[in-house]
């Protein structure tokens, strides 16, 4: 059986001794974590699969799509 422990500055705790909303409290933790970890995971991959849209984006830029900027902005003031 896993023994669940918390660990403070102070020491190690067998949480197992704590009391009831110190239990419930860690419970909640662990699984807020957990999906942290997972989020994290999932941003890395889209963060990844971003950088691979910008390049093939990049590399299929065309001249003849290029807009004047400066152009652009006289066009909006009008």
């Amino acid at each position: 059986m896993t023994q669940f422990t918390y660990k403070t500055d102070n020491g190690l705790y067998n949480v197992k001794l704590l009391g009831d909303q110190a239990k419930t409290a860690f419970n909640y933790l662990a699984e807020v974590e957990a999906e942290v970890q997972t989020l994290s995971k999932r941003i890395d991959v889209l963060k990844a699969a971003a950088k691979s849209f910008h390049e093939v984006v990049q590399e299929n830029l065309i001249d003849s799509a290029l807009i004047d900027e400066k152009a652009e902005e006289e066009k909006q003031e009008s």
